[in-house]
């Protein structure tokens, strides 16, 4: 009786996530219907399901995507492979940390967007251009985050490692590494957040595939229900990346190593 009580609840928290977008497909259908908004301007739910099921079935949609994803996550990987021994190196160094903090902030409030026009004279509309965006939001604050969790790490655990003679190494294993994981992680997820939404703006432009070229290639012929389900992809793969693979990642290194931050 117990379990069928706990499945209930569940399946309930299940539905309160979904309400609020029951409630905008709502609002749109209303505002569509309500205010007699042309099909140039606005289409209903139902026009947009058709046209998901017309990309799902042709593979235009999985193509667009796949592509959106590869490229987030070869970006993902390189910029924590690169970001992350950066910023144990500057973390470790108080004089390089107070030195190029306001610049790791300074490059923060520089998105990747403003860096587009640039890298487009430099590399054309390439992937190389998408890849180039796409890394430099990710690892500013994958750096900045590892850099602050490293200095977060009470000066005692490392002088008490070395006066039992730990060698650098032995203490960027035992000390800085699980010390700083959380705030890796936090990073990388933020970085996650900013490079994503940078992808997409980069696809726009550069029209080199991607969900964020779905969406401006539909504009020029004025499909309306193409974009949209482009809009609701980019949502939906964020939030099954972030929920699934991402947050669970955070909450598992929190459990086990947010201790050492206290």
């Amino acid at each position: 009786m117990r379990n069928g009580c706990d499945a209930m609840t569940r399946h309930l928290r299940d539905l309160r996530v979904l309400l609020p977008f029951a409630v905008l497909i709502a609002i749109w259908w209303g505002l569509k219907d309500g205010f007699g908004i042309s099909d140039k301007l606005l289409v209903a739910p139902p026009l947009v399901w058709s046209a998901f099921g017309t990309l799902i079935t042709r593979g235009i949609l999985a193509e667009y995507a796949s592509t959106s994803l590869s490229m987030i996550g070869i970006a993902t990987l390189i910029s924590f492979v690169v970001g992350v021994p950066l910023g144990f190196a500057v973390g470790t160094n108080r004089y390089a940390a107070r030195a190029l903090e306001g610049f790791l902030r300074y490059l923060q409030g520089i998105s990747g967007i403003a860096w587009l026009p640039l890298a487009i004279l430099w590399f054309g509309f390439t992937h190389t251009t998408t890849l180039a965006i796409v890394i430099y939001t990710l690892i500013v604050p994958i750096i900045f985050n590892t850099m602050t969790g490293v200095r977060a790490i009470p000066e005692n655990y490392v002088l008490a490692l070395r006066s039992l003679g730990a060698s650098r190494l032995r203490i960027v294993t035992d000390v800085y590494f699980p010390g700083a994981l959380p705030s890796i992680v936090v990073g990388t997820r933020l970085g996650m957040g900013y490079g994503w939404r940078a992808l997409i703006a980069s696809e726009m432009l550069v029209r080199q595939g991607g969900l964020g070229d779905l969406i401006f290639g539909a504009r020029t012929f004025s499909q309306i229900d193409r974009i949209m389900v482009g809009m609701i992809a980019i949502g939906t793969l964020y939030i099954v990346v972030d929920r699934l693979l991402v947050q669970p990642v955070e909450s598992m290194t929190l459990a086990r190593w947010g201790v050492l931050r206290k």
